[in-house]
């Protein structure tokens, strides 16, 4: 029996077809499905479960892949649908990556939430708390989760409208946070072989600093992934909040403002992702900037974003309410 769907990736569509109805529902975990297969889509992923095709190429998990350039098709075959859905997941990535790149994209390491009134990006390295910061403000603040820790920019120079959206990833949750809201979270998406009842007796403060995880996707918070956010001309007051944050596990201090936030956002700039062959394998033909010219757009956008928003630095305790009021006080709401 064959299946198909199509699923919605930003401003693309890719069908996707399999004789394995998992490989479907898996996909329905990370994408929004639009329904069945129609005309218009941009790609098709046609994923089976077999005999891997003679001469394709074949990935780490032994799923084979071929190209077909005249009807946009890239073709996997595999004898594992577990394989298969990884595999059929990251192609369906690949073609919002795509589009984005011919946007001449730039990527942050930074968070973001968004309600009608007000945009919040958390920007930090690992460990400064983006995704507690995100989660809580969804979850304790109806905010919506745009991204968790890559979050896609692009837009026209001036005063045109800067597009912000995410790639679309597994949410990792260290286990002292997921203690802490385990009340008001779904059951996680996968408990990544950690053993959470093993932790519940232990002292929160011996449990926050580990790096052991549960993960969640987007879907299973239910917020739908990838959005995008349009930040429209520069304008006074802005309506979106950065956060260059810092954790403490003592009080919150107050937000400061940053004298050259474009700097300071330049250095938390993502390369990894776009230049990481084991980060971002590539199955789609592609057509990629090099490192300067990436650069170079990384910091027109960066500026732009700078530009059309109030820029802070906060050290937190994991509790996004006093940022909130930060900003309702400077009425950026």
């Amino acid at each position: 029996m064959s299946y198909a769907r199509r699923f919605a990736v930003g401003p693309v569509e890719v069908q996707v077809t399999s004789n394995e109805e998992s490989v479907l529902d898996y996909l329905g975990e990370f994408y929004t499905a639009t329904g069945a297969a129609l005309p218009g889509h941009d790609w098709t992923v046609d994923a089976q479960v077999g005999l891997p095709e003679p001469d394709a190429n074949t990935n780490q998990w032994g799923v084979s892949w071929r190209i077909d350039r005249s009807d946009h098709t890239v073709h996997l075959r595999a004898g594992a649908p577990e394989s298969l859905s990884v595999t059929a997941r990251k192609c369906v990535r690949e073609v919002l990556v795509d589009c984005c790149e011919q946007r001449r994209y730039t990527m942050l390491h930074a968070s973001a939430v968004v309600d009608e009134a007000l945009t919040i990006v958390v920007v930090g390295d690992k460990g400064s708390g983006k995704t507690t910061l995100a989660l809580k403000a969804a979850l304790r603040h109806g905010m919506r989760y745009v991204s968790n820790d890559h979050l896609i920019m692009y837009g026209r120079d001036g005063a045109g409208t800067l597009t912000l959206t995410s790639l679309p990833t597994l949410i990792p949750l260290k286990i002292g946070t997921y203690l802490d809201l385990e009340g008001a979270l779904p059951e996680p998406w996968d408990r990544d072989g950690l053993d959470v009842e093993a932790y519940r007796a232990s002292p929160r403060s011996e449990v926050y600093p580990l790096d052991r995880r549960v993960l969640y996707t987007y879907r299973r918070l239910g917020h739908d992934n990838p959005i995008t956010v349009e930040l429209g001309p520069r304008r006074f007051p802005a309506t979106t909040l950065i956060v260059l944050a810092g954790y403490s596990p003592g009080d919150a201090g107050e937000p400061e403002p940053v004298a050259d936030p474009v700097t300071e956002l330049l250095a938390h700039v993502r390369t990894d992702w776009m230049f990481d062959p084991t980060l971002n394998q590539r199955y789609l033909p592609q057509a990629e900037r090099g490192r300067d010219e990436y650069l170079a757009d990384a910091r027109r956008i960066v500026t732009a974003l700078a530009e059309r928003s109030t820029v802070v630095r906060w050290t937190h305790c994991g509790d996004p309410a006093p940022i909130l009021g930060f900003a309702a006080n400077r009425r950026l709401v």
